[in-house]
């Protein structure tokens, strides 16, 4: 398999990890809002026919390279506020105004992470292009595909559960504490392709109660076929919203050993719980069918 890393024009340090070319059409998400456009690991063409959409910016052909959103160690926002602010997140306000950087300062790219549309970063096409060969074989997604569509086609019996733990956000760590702690998990999904969730159960919880979490497709693609690492830093939280439109807002953030999930939305009360990265990653692993993890853990996650 091929990958890529992209490096500043400038003063060539990497501006991401290594990425591979998203080929799999179901992990993209072009019409939700606050949800990733494409999953983290991967990059796609901005000229790929795939992607005709309203939320993708038509005037930035000079910036062909889409990503998912990245914390500052790789790529940092532009310190002009005025080139950034949004109404609920980090907006492009022309394409004559960059509002991402290197972090030698040079101006590299656009990100979109505002509440309209799905969330991602552009990089120009002038960012130097570093590519590897991996040896090893790309795994069976049609046979994990085929698994995810069985997997989420069971009905949802269990009515939603309310956890509390608010007001607990991202970016406050220490109000973390207030959110319900999950040591032990199992998932499972359902509700069809059209309007899928998640269910969490847990000891932690009442007997027989479950956490229901709407999901869109897309991102049980991304967990279930790619295996990507179900979080992201608190910096640049992970977050997902269905397309419909009384679905609540679902963010996971990262920092040191816990994970977060934060959930809120119209006519619905705000709830949170915390977990180990290991514990949710293996709770993903055993929903694929895996006998253990196959995210990448570092020792801090752990």
């Amino acid at each position: 398999m091929r990958s890529i890393r992209f490096r500043c024009p400038r003063c060539d340090v990497p501006l991401t990890p290594r990425l591979r070319a998203l080929e799999l059409m179901e992990a993209l998400c072009l019409q939700g809002d606050q949800t990733w456009l494409l999953p983290a690991g991967w990059f796609v063409r901005r000229d790929d026919p795939r992607l005709a959409s309203p939320y993708l910016a038509t005037a930035l052909a000079d910036y062909p390279w889409l990503l998912a959103p990245l914390p500052s160690r790789w790529i940092r926002v532009h310190p002009d506020p005025a080139r950034t602010t949004g109404c609920c997140g980090l907006n492009w306000w022309g394409p004559d105004k960059p509002n991402l950087v290197c972090r030698c300062g040079h101006e590299i790219g656009f990100g979109h992470g505002d509440c309209i549309g799905p969330h991602w970063y552009s990089l120009h096409a002038s960012t130097v292009r570093e590519e590897a060969i991996a040896e090893t074989a790309p795994p069976d997604y049609a046979g994990r595909l085929a698994r995810a569509r069985e997997l989420v086609a069971a009905p949802i019996t269990s009515p939603p559960h309310d956890p509390g733990g608010r007001p607990a956000m991202a970016d406050d760590v220490p109000s973390w504490d207030r959110a319900l702690h999950l040591a032990e998990l199992e998932l499972t999904c359902g509700g069809g392709i059209e309007d899928p969730s998640l269910m969490i159960a847990s000891p932690q919880l009442p007997a027989e109660a479950r956490l229901v979490v709407p999901i869109p497709w897309c991102q049980l693609v991304r967990q279930l076929v790619l295996a990507e690492k179900p979080w992201a830093e608190n910096e640049v939280p992970l977050g997902w919203k269905s397309p419909r439109q009384d679905a609540p807002q679902v963010e996971l953030s990262r920092h040191r050993q816990r994970v977060l999930m934060t959930v809120w939305g119209p006519g619905r009360s705000e709830w949170a719980v915390t977990m180990r990265p290991s514990t949710w990653a293996d709770a993903w692993a055993r929903l694929r069918g895996e006998d253990g993890e196959s995210v990448e853990l570092d020792a801090t996650d752990r």
